[in-house]
């Protein structure tokens, strides 16, 4: 069931707007719509109505700003109330004085049009008394039906098609009955301005003159105000600078929380820390932990070299009595370091043309230790061609003891200096990842509400003061949002408008399901195809039972659904995650249904595991399928289930129709009654033509070959045809068009009905498997068990099973949905913190 959305407006003032925005992700029933650019321009440029909303909420900000001013504010803002409160005055004023001047210009210039040179005086005469206004044209009529007979003279002058000058003179003792009248009507009174003259002619040279200085002064006193109010309806969409700066902060949070391996709860306390004091924390601790780590990283190679060492000066220990002194001195150099027996033999050769000493010590791991003395002036050009034979130079036999149990002794000092090191290095990291766990839920918390508000920030338009957010809300959502809102509106001292509206003719706006629990899994295989539009109605319950069925019918065996149901559950409700892309636990329970219904059509007709037992349906009996009647009759049972399907789709096509207002699609339409029309015919002339029993001793269509053409059945087929084809002329369609569409729709009707022979072809497949299985437990026993039992259950389960889903959900897309679903809607997704 479709829910209609109802479009939300919100307007509010920058100061609340994040408080705002958290009681809307709190509520989690708005669905947000993205504003941009061209968004502002039609609301400043379009919308009227609204922009009088956000004048009286600029009026409210400075009412505001009125009441803190009292209180203490900034002067500038102290300022803009001051002026903003002199200019509304001026305004009022002369608006009030150009309405007054105008209404007086049209009295004299009506006198001046009824003959009257001068504008009547103030004063009243002894025996005269007149009274000159404005009246609606429709009381004129009372006036004068209540002074007819009385001493009073009338003058009428149009002003306008609802209003009238009205201009009486009479006798004095009519006085009390004339205000009596004028008081019980809306009669306004009309004078001239004392510094006006009363003659007609001046006064109306004067009265333009005051207008048109009057009217300079509006523009400019309007214009004055329009300037204070542009940092606040001058609209544009937000900006992703903000939110860029967040996003930095959450991936060096993250990389953080990564390295000092830890655990944030996935809702931590609320924050009580600031955007800068939070990227100080991430930024000290990040550098701390840098520091550390690049500590702990030259810690940990330099004890791995003295390990190296230690180890080299064990098998030392073997082969001579004294460690090698390395180093450079006053004219030789001294370099000790490993080598191959490759690199040895090149090294030779370079030895005996340069004379260079050398001496080595094969060692017990296969090593040499090479031992090069040479001059100093020698060293670096030795050490290069070492270098590129492989040669490993150990620096760290710099400075030993000569002695080898001294030396050892003394490496292995270091590598317990090193080892307290770490260990130091080890406690401080500890401290610090703790120091930073104490505080990585607050942050995260922050990280995680401000990043989602300032994505909610991206879809709406703000002023300098101003914030307007725009979205949609199901109606069933709505009394409980408008409570909030008033709520709101009442803690913000009335800094908050909204207003609820339909969507506008033609508006994109999101679809709300909602559909009985067991149910709403199908909204996946609707959502795979499209999701419903405006106009559309909901097809996830009658789809989902559709599809089962078929799915039942194609892959009848209570033993492979009972297997299926329990795979089903297992995913539901034990297994958490992805099982080939998809969300284990709607797999699973779409898995429950499937295997519900195969269980149903199994035990209908006698299949368990692909072994036949006794059918449950009357009249079918074990091993039905050598039975060509029986196999005959899931034929037509798949015929009549699809051909029903068919004009299940076309109603549902010809019901949308109507509610969207096209009366000549859902008459005339191929898949409106004119379809439905042209299908009934075809079909009843094809069982015409051959014959067929429906309903066994009930209803028999007899068979009339090719006499079927003159049978009323065709003429129904022929008179859909006729009123598709006088579409294009009643809808202002190209005749060619049409013609095509009528010859595609009848063979599509062909080709739809015979693609649901399909559902008993694949219920004969499953039916040969167990008769395959049946015959081999015959012949022998152990081929039965083997190849029948495991391998072709095992077929039926994992291969059989996907071509049977995947077959039946063609079917419902192509052959039903196509006949009135165009799924170009999108879902509604309400935005949550």
């Amino acid at each position: 069931m479709i829910i209609p959305v109802k479009k939300l407006l919100i307007v509010v003032l920058r100061d609340r707007e994040r408080t705002l925005l958290r009681r809307l992700g709190e509520l989690g029933v708005i669905h947000l719509k993205r504003l941009g650019e061209e968004d502002a321009r039609r609301f400043v440029g379009t919308e009227i109505e609204k922009i009088r909303e956000l004048e009286k909420l600029y009026y409210k900000f400075i009412e505001l700003l009125g009441a803190l001013s009292r209180l203490g504010v900034e002067e500038d803002e102290r300022e803009l109330y001051e002026k903003y409160v002199e200019l509304k005055k001026r305004l009022d004023h002369l608006l009030a004085t150009e309405a007054e001047l105008k209404k007086a210009l049209e009295a004299v210039k009506a006198l001046a049009e009824l003959g009257e040179e001068e504008f009547p005086e103030e004063a009243e005469f002894s025996d005269i008394v007149f009274a000159i206004g404005t009246l609606p044209r429709k009381m004129v009529e009372t006036v004068k039906r209540h002074l007819s007979g009385d001493p009073v003279a009338i003058e009428i002058k149009d002003l306008s098609k609802d209003e009238a000058l009205i201009y009486l003179v009479g006798m004095i003792e009519v006085k009390e009955k004339l205000d009596e009248l004028l008081n019980t009507l809306p009669f306004k009174k009309i004078k001239l301005p004392e510094n006006i003259p009363r003659e007609c002619d001046k006064a109306l040279t004067v009265l333009e003159e005051e207008i048109r200085k009057i009217e300079n002064e509006v523009k400019i006193v309007k214009g004055e105000l329009e300037e204070l109010k542009k940092p606040l309806t001058s609209f544009v969409s937000e900006g992703e600078t903000g939110l860029k700066t967040l996003k930095s902060l959450h991936n060096s949070f993250s990389k953080l929380q990564r390295e000092l391996a830890v655990q944030t709860p996935p809702r931590g306390e609320e924050p009580k820390l600031t955007e800068k004091e939070i990227a100080k924390i991430i930024e000290e601790t990040s550098k701390r932990h840098e520091a550390l780590k690049e500590q702990m990283s030259r810690l940990l190679e330099e004890k791995r070299k003295l390990e190296e060492l230690h180890a080299l000066l064990e098998e030392l220990e073997a082969v001579r009595n004294e460690v090698p002194e390395a180093g450079e001195f006053e004219n030789i150099a001294s370099i000790v370091g490993l080598i191959s027996r490759e690199g040895l033999e090149g090294f030779r050769r370079i030895a005996e043309s340069e004379h260079i000493l050398y001496e080595k010590d094969e060692l017990k791991s296969g090593r040499i230790l090479l031992h090069v003395v040479c001059l100093r002036e020698q060293c670096r050009s030795v050490l290069n061609q070492l270098n590129a034979l492989g040669f490993k130079n150990i620096e760290e036999m710099r400075g030993l003891p000569r002695n080898l149990r001294e030396a050892r002794e003394i490496v292995l000092r270091r590598i317990a200096e090193l080892d307290s090191k770490i260990e130091k290095l080890r406690g401080e990291l500890e401290e610090l990842r703790r120091d930073f766990a104490s505080k990585a839920g607050s942050i995260m918390q922050f990280l995680r509400i401000n990043l989602k508000l300032g994505e909610a920030l991206l879809n709406t338009l703000r002023s300098e003061n101003m914030r307007i957010i725009q979205g949609w809300v199901p109606v069933d959502r709505l009394d409980h949002l408008v409570k909030e809102l008033e709520q709101l509106r009442k803690q913000f001292r009335g800094a908050l408008l909204y207003e609820l509206e339909d969507p506008k003719p033609g508006e994109k706006f999101p679809t709300s399901l909602k559909n009985p629990k067991v149910f709403r899994i199908f909204e996946s295989l609707i959502a795979q195809y499209g999701w419903p539009g405006p106009g559309e109605i909901d097809p996830t319950i009658i789809s989902g039972i559709v599809w089962m069925i078929m799915f039942g019918v194609m892959f009848p065996d209570a033993g492979h659904g009972l297997a299926i149901m329990a795979l089903g559950a297992f995913f539901a409700y034990v297994f958490k995650g992805k099982v080939l892309g998809m969300n284990s636990e709607k797999l699973g329970k779409i898995m429950i249904g499937l295997g519900a219904f195969a269980t149903v059509f199994g035990l209908l007709v006698g299949e368990f595991f692909l072994i036949e037992v006794t059918p449950l349906f009357p009249g079918l009996r074990a091993g039905w399928i050598e039975n060509p009647n029986d196999v005959l009759w899931l034929i037509k049972i798949a015929i009549f289930f699809g051909a029903a399907q068919i004009i299940l789709g076309m109603s549902i096509a010809t019901l949308n129709h109507l509610r969207n207002g096209e009366k000549a699609e859902a008459i005339f339409g191929e898949n409106g009654l004119a379809g439905i029309i042209m299908f009934a015919g075809f079909l009843l002339t094809a069982f015409y033509f051959v014959g067929i029993t429906v309903i066994p001793g009930v209803l028999k269509i007899p068979a009339l070959g090719i006499n079927v053409l003159t049978h009323w059945p065709f003429f129904l087929m022929l008179a859909g045809m006729g009123m598709m084809a006088v579409k294009p002329f009643i809808t202002k369609e190209p005749v060619s068009l049409s013609l095509g569409g009528l010859l595609e729709s009848v063979t599509a009707f062909m080709a739809n009905t015979f693609s649901y022979t399909r559902i008993a072809g694949f219920a004969i497949v499953h039916a040969a498997l167990a008769m395959v299985v049946h015959r081999l437990m015959e012949a022998n026993l152990i081929m039965g068990i083997g190849m029948g039992l495991i391998f072709l259950n095992l077929f039926a389960l994992t291969i059989e099973f996907l071509v049977c889903v995947i077959q039946a959900l063609r079917l419902l897309y192509y052959e039903f949905f196509t006949k009135f679903y165009e799924g170009r809607g999108f879902p509604y997704r309400p935005w949550r913190l």
